[in-house]
């Protein structure tokens, strides 16, 4: 394992760093609403949200949610169904699951206050530890470091001589690093500030070393050969992700959330051959989730619905 940041960059080095990053942050940094919240649910909120979701669609989302659901007493006493059609648009709804149970928890064993002790917010469903740390530090203001993928690139990059855009350290030495690494004073801005660099400045590919305030203390600055890509023309098998999300979707949309085995068979696979055993066993992945729920006709039928879970 590459050695802690701490024994290569001296005290003043450190500062020079966390200089320019500074004033790069206050020159660029992203309007982006949720810093605009000192309200650790809200931190929460969009916090869940932003994993493994671009910002883009959070910024569009959150407001919306944040109106629907304005506190933690009103997303935990709103029915699952409410919580999964607010949540259309988002993707990986089992999030939004995570979330409201999180909401039910707090109000239950938290007096409807979002924790700040780490260990009581990583007992939440749907909170690990990047995200425990994000709401310390930007819902209550105390002093955490953080490490998301943009900031492991960036220090990677900037502490460890890198061969291509797609290498990094490991994400143990990067968390060691991120505190190292932590001003005393301005480490709500910093944490940001890493944030904005890896979004705009140091990306995953092309990274712009050219407009980069670190350059003239990064190991890697211009050197990055660009990453090596599979072979083109491939055939792909959509992810069952993709077909679950569909499939919720129809159901947001259906009269009364609810559709007949057959018509989701028709939407969703089409005419394949094996789309019966696709769609079951989706339904059966959604159904351990909470997500939706197969149910008999209500004529008495022996044909299979789905509904949206309540």
């Amino acid at each position: 394992m590459t050695a802690h940041v701490s024994s290569t960059v001296d005290a003043r080095e450190a500062r020079r760093i966390h200089g320019l990053l500074l004033r790069w942050y206050r020159a660029n940094a992203r309007v982006l609403p949720w810093r605009d919240h000192h309200d650790p649910y809200a931190i929460l909120v969009s916090e869940i949200m932003l994993q493994q979701t671009q910002a883009a669609r959070v910024l569009e989302h959150l407001p919306r949610w944040l109106e629907r659901f304005p506190d933690i007493s009103a997303l935990a006493r709103a029915t699952r169904r409410d919580v999964l059609l607010a949540w259309a648009g988002m993707g990986y709804n089992r999030r939004a699951i995570a979330l409201h149970e999180a909401a039910q928890r707090i109000l239950h064993a938290h007096n409807g206050c979002v924790p700040s002790h780490i260990e009581d917010l990583l007992a939440l469903p749907g909170v690990g530890v990047y995200t425990a740390h994000a709401v310390r530090c930007f819902g209550f203001r105390l002093r955490e470091a953080l490490v998301d993928v943009n900031v492991r690139r960036v220090f990677s990059r900037l502490f460890v001589a890198q061969r291509s855009e797609s290498d990094m350290e490991s994400e143990a030495w990067s968390w060691d690093t991120a505190r190292d690494m932590l001003p005393p004073r301005a480490f709500y801005n910093w944490n940001q500030a890493l944030m904005d660099l890896g979004a705009l400045v140091c990306t995953a590919r092309a990274p712009r070393c050219a407009q980069c305030p670190l350059s003239s203390a990064c190991a890697s600055a211009f050197k990055l050969l660009p990453s090596e890509r599979g072979p083109r023309g491939l055939v792909r098998e959509t992810p069952r992700r993709i077909h679950r999300g569909r499939i919720l979707q129809l159901l947001r949309e259906a009269p009364a959330h609810t559709l007949g085995f057959e018509e989701l068979l028709a939407a969703v696979y089409g005419p394949r051959t094996d789309g019966v055993q696709l769609l079951e066993d989706a339904l059966r992945t959604l159904e351990a989730d909470g997500l939706a729920r197969r149910i008999a006709a209500h004529d008495g039928s022996r044909t299979l619905r789905v509904e949206l879970a309540e």
